[in-house]
């Protein structure tokens, strides 16, 4: 079964501890689980492959801390787990925008930042990098959250 995308249980996002993983990379002032109650559905999405026990989720944004104004800024980089064999893999990657289409009005590339670790006992990384791939070009513009964008976007990867 390959990836899907899917809301999680309220006992897989406690079970991984999804409040904390947000909370830790996002940078949005409001904070998990209070941030689920501005959501249509009040549960966190991930991208899933249930039969490997694969699952990837998107942390969001991160903040630059170095940014051209001084101040703390929002960044191009996007925090993402990825979960493979009982082991959580971060990837940091940065996000361009590109040229839209007709047929794909959202278009963007990501670009790898980091990626901790960078391979597993049994699983190199340029197999956690296509898996990666693999996941979000499921999960697209925002997951289970936004379908009807999803379908108009196109990812690129610089990796």
């Amino acid at each position: 079964m390959p990836f899907v995308n899917e809301y999680v249980s309220y006992e897989d996002a406690e079970k991984y501890d999804l409040d904390n993983l947000w909370n830790k990379y996002n940078y949005s002032m409001l904070k998990m689980p209070e941030l689920l109650n501005h959501f249509d559905v009040h549960q966190h999405s991930w991208c899933v492959d249930k039969e490997r026990g694969y699952w990837l989720f998107n942390c969001g944004f991160l903040l630059n801390e170095d940014s051209l104004s001084g101040f703390v800024e929002p960044s191009n980089e996007e925090a993402f787990i990825l979960h493979v064999n009982g082991q959580n893999i971060v990837f940091i990657l940065a996000h361009h925008g590109m040229e839209a289409t007709d047929l794909y009005p959202i278009h963007f590339s990501y670009e790898l930042v980091s990626m901790s670790p960078s391979s597993l006992p049994n699983m190199s990384r340029e197999s956690l990098l296509n898996i990666l791939k693999d996941g979000i070009n499921i999960f697209k513009y925002n997951g289970i959250r936004d379908l009807e964008e999803n379908a108009k976007t196109l990812i690129e990867f610089d990796f």
